[in-house]
This record gives C-alpha cells, structure tokens and sequence, in this order.
C-alpha cells in the first residue's frame, strides 16, 4: 500500500490539497490519521460525512478490525512518540518499544483502511514531521512524502482570523503573527529533515501557491501521471463525499469543487502583522522563492 503523506505547517492548504487528491482513482482521503486515537476517538469526532466516527460506513468498519487493540495504551504510545521535541531521536530512534508497538498498530490501520476502501493510496494529511518518520517505517506500506509549503504571511494571516471547531470538539486557539510563524519555521524545518532522509523518487515540495494557480498540473506532478476524470478542467474537480478525520471544515464539501488561489490576505492582513511574519520567517522564505514583495506568486 502507498501512503502518500503530506507534510508543513496547519493553515498551509493540505485538507483542500487532501481532498482533490481524494477525488482521483485509487486514492482515500484519510485526513490527519495521526489523531485518530487521541483525539477523534475518546471524543467520537465528525467524519467528513457528518457521522461520528465510530458511526461512520467506512472508520467503523476498519475500527472493527482494531477490535482487539488498548485505545488508551495506543494513545499514550502516541503521545510519547509523536512530538517534534522528540524528532532527533525519531531519525535514530535505537531501542525504542513504546515506538515499535505504536507503529505495529498504525501499520494494522493503514491495512484497513486498504481493504476497507479498496483505495491503491491513502493520502494522510497529518503534516507532522514526527510523525512522518514513523510512517517511513510502517510495516507494509510504501510512504511517498509531499511537502506542501505556503507563504509565511498567508498562513499568519489565517491562524489569526480563521476559526473552527477542531477534533478534540473544542474551537482551534488562534496565535499571533510572531507564534503562528516560529512554529511555521519548525514545521518546515522538520519537513526538510524527513524529505532529506526519504528514499530516491519518494519524495517532492509544492508550493500551495503553485497547487492553487495550477490544481491539475500540480496533482499530476505529484502523482507522475493523468488525473483522469475527476479533473471536470484545469480547475475544477468533481469531489465525492469524503471520509477524512480532522483538518478543516473544507473536508466536509462534495460535489463540483473549483480551485482558486486565495488573495484575501493581501489586502485584509495587517502591516505589521505582514512585517513581523516576514522577518521570522525570511530565510525559508528566500528558499521557498517568497520574495518581500507582495505581487507575483499568486495569480
């Protein structure tokens, strides 16, 4: 089974990015796999289809193929595990049981999520880089990584002013544009860690810009063949109802869905909040190719 496994920073675009990508043959949308145990389950979270999802046609039916599995010791494993703080040990993690055993149970998930949708790929919109390395290891699965970057500035803009319910059934906190972009750089930074340590041909970066200006012909590069028909044209995808746990409320549309890239920010962002993002982040930003000034990434 293929795992394609989209890393960066929240507020980066990857549900919508998921969720095209869900759209094509072959391919399940999964959404942010990682919080399965710890949050979604103890507080039965929304599936994108609207059921909780211990209800839902599809998480049911692979959660009835983890029916012998500890969901509190599987989520202390998490918690242990998966943290960027603990991201050096990740990439030589040693002796490490609490790691094995998590990965033996997401291993089983994945499989079922395989058998279940009869899907080739399932893209997982975590984004973590810790979690990343323990999906390189699964027992069974070929991970591919895409790491999906968007401008600083963007992303600043929107963990301000945008506001949802997240998975734990409590709003998601909104940072400031100093908090919001130190841990865009970390994110990143970690991203960079785990693409640098995946096998040859297993894995890219995409500017969401890039996504957004040209939906099909970013997804076929990143899938290194024709879209096939969800693709409606360049712009337009036909998205069936989705299945994906966590992330935006986006994940929750069906149905016609036109890309477009998303200026908002622009005009609407405030000066400073512009300049203090920008200074945080301005050596990743001259690697990604953001330039200061506002005016040609974005068509």
């Amino acid at each position: 089974m293929t795992v394609l496994y989209v890393l960066g920073r929240g507020r980066s675009g990857s549900t919508i990015f998921g969720q095209v990508l869900g759209a094509l043959d072959g391919f399940f949308a999964a959404g942010e796999v990682r919080v399965l145990w710890d949050p979604v389950l103890p507080n039965d979270s929304p599936c994108a289809c609207g059921e909780p999802v211990t209800r839902c046609s599809v998480w049911s039916q692979v959660l009835a193929r983890l029916d012998d599995v500890d969901r509190d010791q599987v989520a202390r494993w998490r918690r242990e595990v998966v943290s960027e703080a603990r991201l050096l040990r990740l990439l030589r993690p040693g002796e490490w049981p609490a790691l094995d055993s998590y990965r033996e149970v997401m291993g089983r998930v994945y499989a079922a999520i395989t058998e279940v949708t009869g899907c080739r790929t399932i893209v997982d919109t975590s984004k973590r880089p810790s979690y990343a390395l323990v999906v390189r290891d699964l027992p069974g699965a070929d991970p591919y990584f895409v790491h999906l970057v968007r401008d600083p500035r963007a992303s600043a803009y929107s963990w301000r002013t945008r506001r949802y319910t997240g998975a734990a059934g409590t709003a998601v906190r909104t940072r400031g544009a100093f908090d919001a972009t130190l841990r865009w750089d970390l994110l990143n930074i970690g991203a960079e860690a785990v693409l640098g340590r995946a096998r040859d041909g297993r894995a890219m970066r995409l500017r969401y810009e890039d996504f957004a200006a040209s939906p099909l012909v970013a997804v076929e590069r990143v899938i290194g063949a024709p879209a096939g028909p969800a693709f409606l044209d360049e712009r337009t995808v036909q998205v069936p109802q989705s299945h994906a746990i966590a992330g935006n409320p986006v994940r929750h549309q069906a149905g016609r869905m036109t890309v477009r890239p998303d200026g908002e920010w622009w005009s609407a962002q405030r000066p400073a909040d512009r300049w203090l993002a920008s200074a945080v982040a301005l050596p990743l930003m001259w690697r990604y190719g953001y330039p200061l000034r506002l005016g040609s990434q974005i068509s």
